[in-house]
């Protein structure tokens, strides 16, 4: 997937809607905030304070993370916007130890969603 302008979310308004409206996944590097959105295409957003470390740390984890949702963003689906948010702990982390953070957040977040639709088709 290919991390065009329409795939970013930018706004304060936005991420604040994200964190306030949508459900909230705590991995050991990183925060998953999702939420659903009426759109064709799903959105993310980074943030990453300076509480994680030196403008150099922050860039870094933000560009690794940007290459973890190139790989894996068709995975993700439609219709959500996803802002991610380093942990202090997050700024020690490598490539692989952020990539699979995120992934088992996004399973469980997939799983939560699944269980969700049964639960309303059974109403």
């Amino acid at each position: 997937m290919q991390l065009q302008r329409r795939h970013t979310i930018k706004r304060a308004g936005e991420f604040a809607y994200v964190k306030a409206e949508g459900r909230s996944r705590v991995g050991r590097y990183i925060v998953l905030n999702t939420a659903r959105r009426t759109g064709e295409h799903s959105r993310f957003g980074i943030i990453a304070t300076k509480r994680v470390g030196g403008a150099v740390v922050r860039n870094r984890q933000r560009r690794r993370i940007r290459e973890i949702l190139r790989a894996h963003g068709d995975a993700i689906g439609e219709g959500l916007d996803v802002v991610i948010v380093v942990k202090v702990a997050g700024g020690a982390a490598n490539y692989k130890e952020l990539e699979d953070d995120f992934l088992r957040l996004m399973r469980r977040e997939k799983n939560q969603e699944k269980r969700r639709g049964d639960e309303e088709d059974h109403d």
